[in-house]
């Protein structure tokens, strides 16, 4: 860890701790992961606390497909953290074993339902090296989830690759109970 979360409301200033509520309440009461790092910036904490509530609870995309977006971010980014917490919600909501474990070695996709290779095929492709979306992928998702689907996923994704960059540039570590990620040379 390269800078030492804040893991106490206490100690913080009036911002802080009004930041420190706002991350924490629909968190559990929680403030971890990539927020006590955050937490040093404690309006940035804030903010993309409220994105981050926006595109993990409320927007109008299936658990599963949602999850799955989320950990397939997490392995391009290869960030503990959220491979940790995310792949055992994404079983939770449905996700196969299989489709995760694909996922976690960025495997063929070849045998995965239409859906989950239309999810995993966009996230690799708009964070693969073109940062682009090709048609045929854009058009075959977008028939199914409309604007407002795609504005909501794109917004998913670049969500949890911002939340990558956070916790790999501090080298945030996952916890004892957390998944694996299995190493992987590119």
């Amino acid at each position: 860890m390269r800078i030492q979360p804040i893991a106490e409301r206490e100690p913080l200033d009036a911002a802080g701790k009004q930041a420190w509520d706002a991350v924490a309440e629909r968190r559990g009461g929680r403030v971890g992961g990539p927020f006590g790092v955050l937490m040093h910036s404690p309006a940035a904490a804030e903010r993309v606390a409220r994105v981050g509530d926006h595109v993990r609870f409320d927007i109008d995309l299936p658990s599963a497909e949602r999850e799955l977006a989320i950990i397939a971010t997490a392995r391009e980014f290869d960030t503990e953290v959220e491979w940790g917490g995310h792949s055992r919600l994404a079983i939770e909501a449905g996700v196969p074993e299989a489709t995760v474990d694909v996922v976690a070695k960025r495997g063929d996709l070849k045998g995965l339902t239409a859906r989950d290779t239309e999810i995993i095929t966009f996230v690799r492709e708009l964070l693969g090296p073109k940062r682009r979306v090709s048609e045929a992928v854009f058009q075959g998702l977008h028939a199914r989830l409309g604007d407002q689907g795609m504005v909501d996923l794109a917004t998913l994704v670049g969500y949890y690759a911002m939340l990558g960059c956070v916790l790999n540039t501090f080298e945030v570590p996952s916890g004892p109970d957390a998944r694996p990620l299995p190493a992987i040379t590119r």
